[in-house]
């Protein structure tokens, strides 16, 4: 198809195979994006030991850095260009791509810095005190890793830049290579090579490259409608645009970082205290399985999130509000079906999903399903809240987005965390996250559901508009 008949495509093909065509590439590459981490722990957890999956998940809370600043690129720039597609503003979409290949290698830059110089400070924060044995081993792994996030960031956001346009197939495809190629190199470096922690970090590193590379190419190639405006056209008040359109997923992952800090910490003071030397270990190793399966859910959302922002922007863009209501309430409907199969996962076997990270390791997978059913007792909303939010971002709304963010990784997070634990104990760090979803669900269904009600207020008034010019 060509790149014009692509976009052109967002605002007159049927609403839901139109979703439907959009999300499974969508999905497919953030599903692989995040089988970084997901590969790199079931090697580790296999092959290396639980002190090892610890390790890469005590890391977790800096993984909310990378994303907080792949979404603000993908998720505020795809915003804008869609917007600019929709309305045929051609060099204005030219002039948010090249802002976003300029603002995303200053990010990246600083981000592998930060994590290079500090790694062992950063491992302290995270709740890995030195005499843990957790420490040493993150160290190493995260100053490896650092040198593969420049690269990673730069492939997130030009591959949404190649989704926001409208070519998701080829967007999958960037995200891919790399996260195939992980998997090969996971297993040449850690089973063939013996390499440990350090053979996962570099296999990473590898495969992060050769996706930016990727992704470059189809620029370079001049294969999408997207074209380089020249260094003269980027700009701080573009930047401050773009990330004015993405701040509330940003907001989202920043507020994560903070949250995944507290647990971390809470996790190995409550879990040293109640079960004895090593129960924080345990507890941060439990949670790390907990996390790395709710990531996989989460990425599915969002691949279905960057899939319909793109039909949301265009066809709000385009004034075609029931096209843009109905991308909205599909797919509410089809992540409430994605988050109800991955909560009976977790509710009903969760020992199963443990088996795939540990060999063997009753103690892990006993305490780490207990864990799992206590703490995620509402991912059943997890598709709808992070919907809820895309949607706002999506229309150029990102006060009431990054509202939405806030309230659930922030306004209620962040008190639970400091106040159940004092309660409840290790119990307490588990139950927050529960807790918090509730209280964050009732909140953003109110929001959403007005902001529903008024698009169809535009709606009405376009159609009347309309009728009376007719006349």
């Amino acid at each position: 198809m060509e790149a014009n008949e692509r976009v052109s495509g967002l605002g007159t093909k049927k609403i839901f195979p139109l979703i439907v065509s959009m999300s499974i590439p969508a999905i497919c590459g953030n599903i692989t994006t995040a089988l970084y981490n997901v590969v790199d722990r079931l090697f580790v957890g296999q092959f290396v030991g639980r002190n090892a999956l610890g390790a890469i998940g005590l890391m977790f809370p800096l993984n909310n850095v990378t994303s907080a600043i792949t979404v603000l690129l993908t998720v505020g720039g795809g915003a804008l260009i869609s917007l600019s597609l929709g309305r045929k503003e051609k060099e204005i979409a030219d002039r948010a791509f090249t802002n976003i290949v300029v603002m995303g290698a200053i990010l990246a830059f600083i981000t592998t810095v930060f994590f290079f110089l500090f790694a062992d400070p950063l491992i302290s924060l995270c709740g890995a005190r030195e005499s843990s044995a957790l420490h040493d081993q993150a160290v190493s792994y995260l100053r490896i890793v650092a040198v593969g996030q420049f690269f990673q960031i730069m492939n997130l956001g030009l591959a949404g830049a190649i989704r926001a346009e409208g070519n998701v197939k080829y967007s999958m495809v960037v995200s891919m290579i790399g996260a195939i190629l992980n998997v090969g190199l996971d297993a040449l470096f850690i089973i063939v090579f013996n390499g440990g922690l350090e053979g996962a970090a570099i296999a990473t590193a590898i495969s992060q490259v050769v996706g930016a590379l990727a992704s470059a190419s189809y620029f370079i190639r001049k294969k999408g409608v997207l074209r380089w405006a020249g260094l003269k056209n980027t700009g701080f008040r573009q930047m401050l645009e773009i990330a004015g359109l993405g701040i509330a997923p940003a907001v989202f992952q920043a507020f994560g970082l903070v949250n995944n800090l507290i647990t971390n910490n809470s996790l190995m003071i409550y879990g040293d205290r109640e079960m004895g030397a090593g129960g924080g270990d345990l507890a941060i190793s439990a949670l790390s399985v907990v996390s790395t399966v709710e990531s996989i859910a989460l990425m599915v959302v969002l691949g279905m999130n960057n899939a319909i922002s793109t039909i949301i922007s265009y066809n709000y863009g385009a004034k075609q509000y029931k096209r843009t209501r109905d991308a909205a309430l599909i797919g509410q409907a089809i992540a409430f079906v994605i988050c109800t199969i991955v909560w009976l996962l977790m509710m009903f076997v969760p020992q199963a999903l443990f088996a795939i990270f540990s060999s063997g390791d009753t103690q892990l997978a006993e305490y780490g399903a207990m864990a799992m059913r206590k703490s995620k007792i509402m991912i059943l909303f997890l598709g709808s809240q992070t919907l809820a939010s895309m949607y706002f971002s999506a229309i150029g709304k990102p006060k009431v987005a990054t509202l939405i963010s806030i309230s659930r990784n922030g306004l209620f997070l962040i008190p639970a965390l400091l106040i159940l634990p004092g309660f409840l104990g290790l119990d307490g760090v588990l139950y927050s996250s529960s807790v918090s979803d509730f209280c964050s669900l009732v909140l953003v269904s109110f929001i959403y559901i007005k902001g529903i009600l008024q698009l169809n207020k535009k709606e009405k008034e376009k159609n009347r508009y309309s009728k009376g010019a007719v006349e």
